[in-house]
């Protein structure tokens, strides 16, 4: 086989392998509040890939689909739900949304997309095949994130307005429980074996710490000013809550409830994601424009990547 065969299948065999590494490399998403954009940052890079419309007025939250197709994008200021297609970016539908439409989370079987709306104190629950609403629910005042329970029996929703956390039957929504939880009831995640429901109270700088089986707060943790943002580590030993009033990071094991660390951010973190491995945190700083990514295993701050204006939620595309 001569030279120039051999180089011709060298290079063709490198091109490949170079768009296999691009087609696979990991995206995170950032809502840009007051730019009406999404930042997509490579994950290997470090850098923003590019910058999208987001289909509608001030952007708040994204959350992909179970099968990582498209990210629905909650828009505070237009009261909309815009779907972008993952591959193609491209906004494929917008749907009508309560008032200051703040989130969306998927039933557990994926097929109901519950919408917090802040503004209009209910939950609307989206047929994601036929993308139409099939139940508008009151929930109490200010709705700002939905958790459902391990086995999917019952979704627990944090109300920032009544300070408590709602628990609703999955299959009648009806009211099961209401938890007092202190001022400005936010983020919720729960614990890998379900046990616990973690939530934060930014009005309190406190983590709520909820027996799932008993309904009842079993334990307070202090936190930094003004807690907000929450994401669970994927083995469940560690939650992170994002310190708004202080820059950081809380970091609580969850064995011991307590904070084992803090780890700086950028002005004024928002929310957070973490990879599939939960190596790596992004957190939003909405008081500089920028992403903190950071290196969990030795806490350091791996890059600090500058996105559009107010960057609040933020989603790692499975």
């Amino acid at each position: 086989m001569n030279r120039w065969i051999v180089g011709r299948i060298f290079l063709t065999l490198l091109i490949g392998l170079l768009w296999v590494k691009t087609a696979s490399a990991a995206e995170v998403w950032v809502a840009n509040q007051l730019s009406d954009t999404i930042s997509i940052i490579d994950t290997e890079t470090l850098a923003v890939l590019t910058t999208i419309p987001s289909g509608g007025k001030a952007p708040h939250n994204i959350t992909f689909s179970p099968d990582g197709k498209a990210a629905w994008v909650t828009h505070v200021g237009s009261n909309t739900i815009s779907i972008i297609d993952s591959a193609t970016r491209e906004v494929t539908t917008i749907l009508p949304a309560g008032t200051r439409a703040h989130a969306v989370t998927f039933s557990p079987n994926g097929t109901l997309a519950y919408i917090t709306n802040p503004g209009s104190n209910d939950l609307w629950i989206i047929d994601v095949l036929t993308k139409k609403v099939v139940e508008r629910i009151s929930v109490g005042k200010a709705p700002q994130m939905v958790v459902f329970s391990r086995d999917g029996t019952q979704v627990f929703v944090s109300l920032s307005g009544d300070e408590e956390v709602r628990v609703l039957d999955a299959a009648t929504h009806k009211t099961i429980a209401t938890i007092p939880t202190g001022k400005d009831a936010m983020g919720l995640g729960l614990s890998s074996d379900g046990r616990y429901l973690y939530v934060t109270t930014g009005g309190e700088s406190r983590v709520v710490v909820i027996d799932t089986t008993s309904l009842k707060e079993v334990r307070s943790i202090e936190t930094g000013f003004d807690t907000h943002g929450l994401a669970v580590s994927p083995d469940g030993r560690y939650v992170y809550v994002a310190n708004r009033g202080s820059n950081t990071l809380s970091v609580i094991d969850t064995k011991t409830n307590t904070i084992t660390r803090s780890i700086p951010t950028g002005k004024s973190p928002d929310m957070l994601t973490l990879s599939p491995t939960g190596r790596r945190m992004y957190v939003t700083n909405r008081g500089d424009d920028t992403i903190s990514a950071i290196d969990i295993v030795s806490a350091q701050i791996m890059a600090i990547i500058s996105v559009g204006s107010a960057p609040h939620g933020i989603a790692f595309r499975p």
